[in-house]
């Protein structure tokens, strides 16, 4: 599952106006379902799980098969077993190190690569659009048509880069079509358009039907009617995470306040220096100055 620890007192600062006790915990929970439809990134399982390759390595177990006979020695064996194992474990940390410096160098590939496409799908664009005003206006083409003139040149980028960032179950061709639609008619940047894909966003910018988020339960040791109080801890669950929710008060701040004259800023430069000036065989001491 998939856990937010955070302040609730932060989050039902543009609600509340007086004490927090005031809130219940089923209105808090309410607010704080706005605010995570709203602000936090979508809910992404793929990852938060492990490679492939990595987990089938770690939960692989190791064969030893007695090629001589049933009359060697057993306890010789597990031995072997163990001190693979052990080894096996030692190593697991550089596999993961490698494993996620490859992945890195991919990601930074592939977007360098989907950047430069929308790029010059857009500048593409921009011809059209010169050339289509000599055109007689029934010949022009709607920003519908313009996307999906220029949308194969980019495609196999944003696919091959929503794959490797695990983004693919949340955009589909004909959301992305309406998107880049969307983003030629109001004429729109390079930039903005793939604003979208290189930075997930909230779930409430994703179409509806693929939120994995819908319907929620609210579990609590408190009455959800009772309110607020510092240290209470609820948790909002649906069908694959859930929320845990920790109360937390904010603090009594005491400010004070302390008068400056501006007048008393008062300051002097002092300069300090001394050179000594040797002639020949006969020192001279020169003098110290003083600003």
């Amino acid at each position: 599952m998939w856990n937010l620890l955070n302040g609730l007192a932060s989050v039902l600062n543009s609600l509340i106006s007086g004490s927090v006790a005031a809130v219940d915990i089923q209105r808090a929970a309410l607010v704080v379902l706005e605010n995570y439809y709203r602000d936090f990134t979508v809910y992404n399982p793929a990852l938060l799980t492990a490679s492939k390759s990595r987990a089938a390595k770690h939960m692989a177990g190791l064969k030893v098969y007695n090629v001589d006979g049933p009359g060697n020695n057993a306890s010789g064996q597990s031995r072997a077993m163990i001190a693979a194992a052990a080894r096996r474990r030692d190593s697991s940390h550089n596999e993961l190190y490698y494993e996620e410096a490859d992945h890195e160098r991919r990601v930074k590939k592939r977007r360098a690569r989907l950047v430069v496409a929308v790029e010059e799908a857009f500048t593409h664009i921009k011809r059209l659009q010169v050339e289509e005003q000599q055109k007689p206006p029934g010949e022009m083409m709607d920003p519908r048509e313009a996307a999906q003139a220029i949308f194969p040149s980019m495609a196999r980028a944003l696919q091959k880069y929503l794959r490797t960032t695990c983004q693919q179950q949340y955009h589909s061709m004909e959301s992305i079509l309406q998107h880049l639609s969307f983003c030629i008619t109001n004429n729109m940047t390079p930039k903005a358009f793939l604003e979208r894909y290189l930075n997930p966003g909230p779930t409430l910018q994703y179409d509806r039907d693929r939120w994995f988020s819908k319907q929620w339960t609210l579990v609590s040791e408190e009455a959800v009617t009772s309110g607020l109080q510092d240290g209470v801890v609820f948790v909002l669950k649906c069908l694959d995470f859930s929320l845990v929710v920790n109360v937390k008060k904010i603090p009594f701040i005491k400010l004070s306040e302390e008068f400056i004259d501006p007048k008393s800023h008062k300051f002097v430069l002092r300069l300090h220096c001394s050179v000594r000036i040797v002639v020949g065989a006969l020192p001279y001491t020169t003098h110290a100055c003083t600003l």
